[in-house]
């Protein structure tokens, strides 16, 4: 047998371990979301989409580590579950889907599940950059008015519309319809412009579409939960970066109020940005220690439970 060939079984074996471990970590993920959201109920809104962003990240990194473990049980230890194939003891990789029928065709269906998932992965780029680039020809390259010096580029796209967003994910652009740049005074211009300067800053389309691929395998709802809080504790950076460069919080809170009934911002999000903008409602600075600790715990508690009993779940389900 070639050396090509001989490698196909291990692949199999690392597909269907991956696809366990994935799957396992994600509902735990889901299901545990709403401890980490006490954790982080003080802190500041960089501080919680960082963590939301790790979060999400994490069964993958567990899977990562479970996975080579696996595949390297002779650097498992204690980790390692005593259990026997005949004469064969000890640390060994797994056989499964070279030793069972069932073992190799659902090694075969996580493999299409893959190959589907990359290459709706790269439609959705590719359509992606095809709207940006039919926005991109329909616009033109805004004005700063000359009172305004510390406005960013935009770029102005006419609409009857009142429309300000940031697009892109590599090289994002921030643009401005002309309805609504004709409605706002310069200050309140500046003022929009520089919350979408800090999403392209930030590069949050990037982590939004990054955790919404890193979510793919969470329970419906919880998955929901975790996108509107990232998208939300988004915001409230934005509209911090604002009022750092030197505008009031209740002249940013008064432009939201006035843009709220035309624009498609949802009112529950928009009603907490407005009132952690306010003077007695402004975000308490607390500690995200708790949310660190939390996240290292449920890595090292995952890889541990995972390595020790990953091996004979998969003998006793395919062997």
């Amino acid at each position: 047998m070639t050396p090509e060939l001989a490698m196909i079984p291990e692949l199999a074996d690392i597909l269907l371990a991956s696809a366990f471990s994935l799957t396992a970590s994600s509902v735990l993920a889901a299901l545990l979301l709403p401890l980490l959201q006490k954790t982080l109920r003080n802190s500041r809104p960089q501080q919680q989409s960082r963590l939301l962003m790790l979060y999400a990240l994490l069964p993958w990194v567990v899977t990562f580590w479970v996975v080579f473990l696996l595949m390297n049980p002779g650097l498992t230890g204690a980790l390692h579950s005593a259990h026997c194939h005949g004469q064969l003891c000890g640390p060994h990789v797994p056989d499964v889907s070279s030793s069972s029928l069932t073992g190799a065709v659902l090694a075969g269906v996580v493999s299409a599940l893959l190959l589907f998932a990359l290459l709706l992965f790269n439609h959705q780029l590719r359509r992606g950059r095809q709207r940006l680039a039919s926005v991109d020809l329909l616009s033109t390259a805004g004005s700063t008015p000359s009172n305004e010096a510390t406005i960013p580029d935009f770029r102005l796209i006419h609409s009857p519309l009142p429309l300000a967003w940031c697009a892109g994910l590599w090289r994002p652009r921030i643009y401005l319809s002309s309805a609504l740049q004709q409605q706002l005074t310069p200050q309140q211009s500046a003022m929009v412009l520089l919350h979408e300067h800090c999403h392209l800053l930030c590069r949050d389309n990037l982590r939004k579409f990054l955790l919404y691929w890193a979510s793919l395998l969470w329970l419906p709802k919880a998955r929901k939960a975790l996108q509107e809080q990232f998208a939300l504790n988004c915001e409230l950076q934005c509209d911090a970066y604002v009022t750092r460069q030197g505008y009031a919080p209740e002249e940013l809170a008064t432009l939201l109020q006035q843009l709220l009934p035309q624009t498609d911002m949802a009112t529950q999000a928009s009603g907490v940005r407005i009132q952690a903008l306010l003077p007695e409602k402004q975000i308490t600075t607390g500690s995200s220690a708790d949310g660190w600790l939390l996240l290292v715990l449920l890595l090292c508690a995952q890889v541990a439970l995972f390595s020790h009993w990953l091996h004979p779940l998969l003998d006793t389900l395919f062997l």
